[in-house]
C-alpha cells in the first residue's frame, strides 16, 4: 500500500518523462502527441538496459521497489480508464451510432469472438513448431488479450487520422464497446485455465457476458438519469462539472460491487451527457450557456490529455515488465514478436470478414467496397492500454515462462499497431477510397458504352 509520499514521487516522475517526451517529440521529429510518447518511452527502456547492462546507470533500490509495487492493472481499471472513456464518449451522441449500430453490434461481439479464436489457433501451432509448452486454452487467453481495438488509441489518434465522421465512429464505436466483451472473455477463459479445459461451459459464459453488459448498460442509465437532473438544475458551473465526475466514479463503483462491467457503463455515461447537452443546446435551454460548454468539454480535454498521455508513456516502457529477459534469445524474441504481429492481423480481418456476414453494406456515400471496407478495418485496430492491462494483470495467473511470451507478444502488437497503423492509416483510407473511386468511373463508362481510355 502506497503512501502519499510515495504516489507524489511515483507520478511526479511520470509527469515528468511525459513533459519531456513531448517536449523533445514536439521540438524534433514531431510525431503525434500518443504515438512519440510511445516511441520515446520505448528508446528511454532501450537506453535504459544497455547502461544497465554496463553498469552506467544507478536507480536507488526506493523507486525501483516501488516501480515493481505498481499494479498497472489496478491503475488502468479501477483508476484512469473510467474517465478516459467518459471523456471520450461525451464527444458522440446516440443517434450519431443509428446509421450504423449493428455493424458495431456485430463487431463488438462477433468480431472479438473470432479474432479470439482465430488468434489462439495461430499462436498455438507457432508454440508446437518452436517447441514451446503452451496449451491451445492458454493460447486463447493471449488471443482474448490482443483480439479488442483500443477505445484510447480509436478516439485519440484516428481522430487526426483525417477520416470521414462516419467511419471514424465505427471504429471509435466498436473499441468503445467491444473491452467489455474482451473482458468477459478473458476472465472466462481464466477460469477455465485454473480449473480444466473440460470446465469451459458456452452457457455460463454466454450468461455472464450477458450479465456483465446488461447490468452496466442499466447503471450507467439510471446514474447518468439522476446526476444530470443535478447537471441541469444547478445554477453553479463547477457544481455541474462535479456531478459529471461523480457521475462516473458512482456507476464504476456500483458496477464494481455487482460485478458488472465498469467501462461499458462509463461508456453510456459518457453518451448520455453527450446526448443530453446536445438536446439543451438544441432547445436553447437556460442552463446551457456557452461558457459552460467551454467548461464543460476544456476540462475534461485537460483530464483525458493528462492520462493518455500517461498511458502512452506506460505502453514504451511495458519491457521492464518482462523478468529474467536474459533468459530469451533475440531469435527467439523475434520470431514470437514478428509472428504475432501477423497473427494479430490475420486474426483481425478474419473477425472483420465475420462480422460483415451479418452486415453487407459498408457505409455509404464516401465509403469504400466490401473488400476495401474489411482491408481498412483490419489495419484501423489499433491496439493499446486494454490489452496492456490485461496481460499485465495475469501475471500472477501463468508460469513465468509463457507469461513472458505473452508480453513480448503484446508488446509488439501494441507497438506495431500504435506506431505503424496509426501514422498510416489516414493515408491508407484514402489510398482504399481512391482506387474504389477509379473502379466506380471505370464500371460506369462499361455501362454507358464509352471506352475507357
Amino acid at each position: 500500500m502506497y503512501n502519499f509520499d510515495q504516489l507524489l514521487v511515483l507520478f511526479s516522475v511520470l509527469l515528468f518523462l511525459v513533459v519531456m517526451f513531448s517536449f523533445i517529440n514536439e521540438k524534433t521529429i514531431k510525431l503525434p502527441y500518443e504515438i512519440g510518447l510511445v516511441v520515446f518511452g520505448f528508446l528511454f527502456v532501450i537506453i535504459y538496459l544497455v547502461a544497465k547492462h554496463f553498469n552506467l546507470v544507478f536507480i536507488p533500490a526506493e523507486f525501483y521497489e516501488l516501480y515493481h509495487e505498481f499494479d498497472f492493472n489496478d491503475f488502468l481499471f479501477n483508476g484512469i480508464l473510467c474517465f478516459m472513456l467518459f471523456s471520450g464518449a461525451s464527444r458522440i451522441e446516440f443517434g450519431d451510432f443509428n446509421k450504423d449500430k449493428f455493424l458495431i453490434a456485430s463487431m463488438s461481439i462477433v468480431g472479438t469472438l473470432v479474432s479470439t479464436i482465430i488468434y489462439g489457433l495461430l499462436f498455438y501451432g507457432l508454440a508446437y513448431l518452436i517447441h514451446v509448452n503452451v496449451s491451445f486454452l492458454a493460447a486463447c487467453v493471449l488471443g482474448a488479450i490482443v483480439a479488442p481495438t483500443d477505445p484510447i488509441s480509436a478516439m485519440s489518434i484516428l481522430a487526426k487520422a483525417g477520416l470521414p465522421k462516419r467511419i471514424g465512429l465505427i471504429i471509435e464505436g466498436e473499441a468503445l464497446f467491444n473491452d467489455g466483451v474482451a473482458v468477459a472473455i478473458f476472465a472466462t477463459l481464466i477460469s477455465a485455465l485454473r480449473l480444466s479445459a473440460d470446465n469451459v461451459s458456452f452457457l455460463s459464459f454466454g450468461q455472464g457476458m450477458l450479465t456483465e453488459l446488461i447490468g452496466a448498460v442499466a447503471v450507467g442509465f439510471i446514474v447518468s438519469f439522476l446526476m444530470f437532473e443535478v447537471f441541469k438544475r444547478s445554477s453553479n458551473d463547477f457544481v455541474r462539472i462535479f456531478s459529471s465526475i461523480l457521475t462516473v466514479m458512482l456507476a464504476y463503483l456500483i458496477c464494481e460491487y455487482f460485478v458488472f462491467s465498469g467501462p461499458i457503463a462509463a461508456v453510456i455515461c459518457g453518451l448520455y451527457y453527450a446526448t443530453g447537452i446536445g438536446r439543451l443546446q438544441r432547445k436553447k435551454h437556460a442552463c446551457m450557456t456557452t461558457e459552460l460548454h467551454q467548461l464543460f468539454y476544456s476540462f475534461w480535454s485537460v483530464i483525458d490529455n493528462l492520462l493518455n498521455g500517461t498511458l502512452f508513456l506506460l505502453v514504451g516502457v511495458l519491457l521492464l515488465n518482462i523478468k529474467n529477459i536474459n533468459t530469451l534469445s533475440i531469435g527467439m524474441i523475434l520470431i514470437i514478436g514478428i509472428s504475432s504481429i501477423v497473427f494479430n492481423t490475420v486474426a483481425r480481418y478474419v473477425g472483420v470478414y465475420a462480422s460483415m456476414m451479418f452486415n453487407r453494406n459498408p457505409p455509404a456515400g464516401k465509403g469504400i467496397r466490401n473488400s476495401r471496407f474489411r482491408l481498412f478495418m483490419t489495419w484501423a485496430g489499433l491496439k493499446g492500454g486494454l490489452c496492456l492491462a490485461l496481460i499485465m494483470g495475469s501475471s500472477k495467473l501463468m508460469e513465468q515462462s509463457t507469461y513472458n511470451l505473452f508480453v513480448i507478444a503484446t508488446y509488439f502488437i501494441v507497438l506495431f499497431t500504435t506506431v505503424v497503423q496509426g501514422l498510416t492509416v489516414g493515408k491508407g483510407y484514402t489510398i482504399l477510397n481512391r482506387r474504389n473511386e477509379k473502379s466506380f468511373v471505370r464500371g460506369k463508362k462499361k455501362v454507358t458504352g464509352h471506352t475507357v481510355k
